[in-house]
C-alpha cells in the first residue's frame, strides 16, 4: 500500500460513531456503507459517498482498504475478523467485542492477514489529554505517583432499555461504556497495573448491568511503597457530563478537565511545585473547543498504514485485551451479571 495514497473505506455500523469517522476520512474516500437499517447505510452514502450495500459481503467484495466496525458490542469481532480475512486493515470501536477472548480472536486474525488493526480509543487525540500524559511519561515533572480520573453523564429516559443496558450486547455497563477509555488512558500511563479493588453498582437505572463502577489499579504494597496507581470512576448517575484526569507527578499535577461540547471546554492546567512547597506555580491551556481527536485518530492510524509500523499505534488490541482483563475481574468480584460467554 503506498504511502500518500487516498485510502478506500467502508464502514459497517452507521450510527453516530459511523458518522464520526465519515466526516474524518479527510483525502480518503468512504467507498461504501452498511448498517442492519438500510436507511441508516443510505443516508451515510448520500451524505459522504460510496454505496449504500445491502450486505457485509457485498462491501467487503468492493475490496476496501480500511474498513471502520462500529457497530454493537457483542457483533464487533466478527465484523472486524471477516474485513482482516479479505484482506483490509480495520478500525474497530471500542471495545473491540465483549470479552478478553475477541480481542484475542481479532489479533489473531490480524496477524494471519498481516493488516494492522486499531481499536477506537480517541480520547488518546484530545490535545489536552496527550500532552498531559505524553509530559508525564516524560519523566519532565519527576516520577509519577497516581492518575485518578473521574467520567460520567446521567443518560436519557429509557436508556436502562437501550443495548448498553443488556450484557449479551454491550459486555456490562458504565464500566465498559466510559470506563474503557479510562482504562486505556490508565494503560498508556502506566502500562498493566493489576486491579487492586472494585466496586460495580447499580444505583439508578434498572439494568442488569452496573450504572457506577470504581476502580483501584497497582502493585501491592502497603507503607513505604512507592508504585502508582490509578483511581477511577465511571457513573451513569453523574447528571451533568463530567470528565477529569489528574495525574501526580513528584515536582507537578497535570489537570485536564472537560472534552468540549456538553463536557465543557478543555482546559489544561499544569501545576508546578516550587522547591520551598506551598502554593504552586500554574499553566493553564485552554483548547478550541470543538472535538478534533476523530480527525487525529484517523490521520494516525494512516501514518502507520503508510509505514507498516504496527508498533507505532496508539490505542491498540492490546490496550483493549487490557481493559478486558481488568473488566472481566472487576465483574468476577461482583454480583452484577457479565455476559454469556
Amino acid at each position: 500500500m503506498s504511502a500518500g495514497r487516498a485510502l478506500r473505506v467502508g464502514i459497517i455500523g452507521c450510527g453516530l460513531i459511523g458518522t464520526k469517522r465519515a466526516e474524518a476520512l479527510g483525502k480518503d474516500e468512504l467507498v461504501a456503507t452498511f448498517d442492519l437499517d438500510p436507511a441508516a447505510a443510505a443516508r451515510l452514502a448520500a451524505s459522504h459517498g460510496g454505496k449504500a450495500c445491502s450486505t457485509v459481503e457485498e462491501l467487503l467484495s468492493l475490496e476496501p482498504d480500511i474498513v471502520v466496525v462500529a457497530t454493537l458490542h457483542r457483533d464487533l469481532p466478527e465484523l472486524a475478523c471477516a474485513a482482516l480475512e479479505r484482506g483490509a486493515h480495520v478500525l474497530v470501536e471500542k471495545p473491540a467485542g465483549i470479552a478478553v477472548a475477541d480481542t484475542e480472536r481479532i489479533s489473531a486474525a490480524a496477524e494471519k492477514g498481516g493488516r494492522l488493526v486499531k481499536v477506537g480509543f480517541n480520547h488518546r487525540f484530545h490535545p489536552g489529554i496527550a500532552r498531559a500524559i505524553t509530559e508525564a511519561r516524560s519523566g519532565v515533572h519527576g516520577p509519577i505517583l497516581y492518575l485518578r480520573g473521574r467520567y460520567g453523564h446521567g443518560g436519557r429516559i429509557g436508556y436502562d432499555k437501550e443495548w448498553r443496558a443488556d450484557p449479551a450486547l454491550s459486555g456490562g455497563g458504565e464500566i465498559v461504556d466510559q470506563g474503557m477509555h479510562l482504562l486505556d488512558l490508565s494503560y498508556w500511563l502506566h502500562g498493566a497495573l493489576p486491579l487492586q479493588s472494585s466496586l460495580l453498582r447499580t444505583q439508578f437505572w434498572d439494568a442488569p448491568v452496573d450504572d457506577n463502577a470504581v476502580l483501584v489499579l497497582g502493585e501491592p504494597g502497603g507503607v513505604g511503597s512507592t508504585a502508582p496507581f490509578s483511581l477511577l470512576h465511571v457513573s451513569w448517575t453523574e447528571w451533568k457530563n463530567t470528565f477529569s484526569l489528574e495525574i501526580a507527578c513528584r515536582d507537578a499535577k497535570l489537570a485536564v478537565d472537560g472534552l468540549v461540547r456538553s463536557y465543557g471546554p478543555q482546559v489544561l492546567r499544569i501545576y508546578r511545585m516550587r522547591p520551598e512547597l506551598g502554593p504552586p506555580d500554574v499553566e493553564e491551556v485552554r483548547y478550541p473547543d470543538q472535538d478534533r481527536s476523530w480527525e487525529r485518530e484517523w490521520a494516525h492510524f494512516t501514518d502507520a498504514i503508510g509505514t507498516g509500523d504496527a508498533r507505532a499505534l496508539l490505542g491498540d488490541l492490546a490496550s483493549a485485551r487490557y481493559a478486558w482483563s481488568i473488566v472481566e475481574a472487576a465483574q468476577g468480584r461482583s454480583s452484577t451479571p457479565s455476559p454469556a460467554r
